[in-house]
């Protein structure tokens, strides 16, 4: 069996004398002084840690971000920091973690910011995996450029969306007149089941199509959020009914599966609605033919989380960090564009964040995560009155 890398490189370590090791070592020392400090000359946060979110190295930039103490030795796992990473690094995974996350997630120590988070495995060794972990800060960006970016980008689409649907509609409209008026006129008439059959499906597809056209207007004019306590489990399904016969076209399966007893949120039944169209869009869209989604919606203690599990061919890390970064990100591969720009934004109206997980050649997880309403937050018992 032939010797590892490591394995050489001790070999040829226990060679040398005491002068030629002393040499190397400095030679080395310089190289890490060298590097480290290019990586705290930069301004994103980086951290490297174990399949754990044991932190083995940071640089000053997340050491100011994250309040850390100087030494890596003593400060707690990423997660403990980061309490929103901690399914990531849970034990219970078994190891498995998708080689990318992307998200985005607001902080509140040491300080109420937005930041943008992507973790992605460093190619080092696959038994004992490391990860490493860019932190960016997007405050000024949320606050400031995006909704900007993101109203420039929305008002052409309204555009092209309205000259293209009135090009649709007229054509649509002519087709259900005629359609209606060789029904009226072949009424009294015996058909052939087959005909009758035929027109009835005419018509069905004219006003899928028209359905079509003026929900996705609707998706793209900006209009005023109005929330009010829904149960969204209604509006997966309505969405669903809405794609059935696209998704039966490119035989696509969906399963759904829904946690007893959720929660009301609070949301705008209609924005939600597009969201929820994008994401599985995109989903039929990264598939092609002959596949599968799969729509999770669960709770747990500050959260109702929505799941678009697809088999598409997933994305990869750089496609990932410019999808979750970029308003004018686009890719045919990934199916998406327009629809995440859609999607991201309903969620910051919703107060809530979108996270991203992806595996090449397996597919993608979309999570769509809303916050719940405060009393149904875990609140501590109240305490008897004291004894006088």
């Amino acid at each position: 069996m032939k010797k590892s890398v490591r394995d050489k490189l001790y070999a040829r370590l226990a060679n040398l004398n005491k002068v030629e090791l002393g040499n190397l070592l400095q030679h080395l020392d310089r190289e890490r002084n060298l590097l480290s400090s290019i990586f705290n000359l930069l301004q994103e946060s980086i951290v490297l840690v174990d399949k754990k979110g044991n932190i083995d190295f940071f640089n000053e930039s997340a050491s100011r971000f994250l309040a850390f103490s100087k030494d890596h030795k003593q400060v707690a796992p990423l997660w403990h920091w980061l309490p929103a990473l901690k399914s990531f690094f849970d034990p219970s995974n078994n190891g498995i973690c998708p080689d990318v996350l992307s998200k985005e997630m607001e902080l509140i120590y040491p300080e109420k910011k937005w930041v943008r988070i992507h973790i992605q495995i460093f190619p080092e060794n696959n038994d004992n995996p490391r990860f490493i972990v860019l932190i960016q800060d997007i405050t000024a960006e949320t606050e400031e450029n995006e909704e900007r970016l993101l109203q420039e980008r929305f008002d052409s689409v309204v555009q092209l969306a309205s000259e293209v649907a009135h090009e649709l509609g007229n054509p649509l409209n002519s087709m259900g007149i005629h359609l209606q008026l060789i029904q009226r006129a072949l009424r009294n008439m015996e058909l052939p089941t087959n005909i009758a059959e035929s027109l009835t499906v005419c018509q069905s597809e004219v006003k899928r199509l028209d359905e079509i056209i003026q929900h996705f207007l609707k998706a793209v004019r900006p209009r005023a959020v109005s929330l009010k306590k829904e149960n969204i489990v209604p509006i997966i399904h309505d969405v669903l009914s809405l794609m059935r016969p696209q998704l039966e076209n490119l035989g696509i399966r969906v399963d759904i599966q829904v946690q007893d007893n959720l929660s009301p949120i609070f949301l705008d039944k209609a924005r939600v609605h597009q969201a929820l169209f994008n994401v599985i869009k995109n989903a039929t869209e990264a598939i092609g033919n002959n596949g599968w989604i799969k729509i999770s919606c669960y709770q747990n203690d500050c959260q109702l989380i929505v799941a678009c599990a697809d088999s598409g061919s997933g994305i990869s890390g750089e496609q990932a960090a410019t999808m979750m970064s970029s308003s004018n990100y686009s890719s045919k591969h990934a199916g998406q564009g327009i629809g995440m720009l859609i999607v991201r934004r309903v969620m910051r109206e919703h107060h809530g964040c979108v996270e991203l997980e992806s595996k090449e050649k397996l597919g993608s997880i979309l999570y769509l995560k809303f916050p719940l309403p405060e009393q149904n937050l875990r609140k501590l018992p109240n305490r008897p009155a004291a004894k006088v």
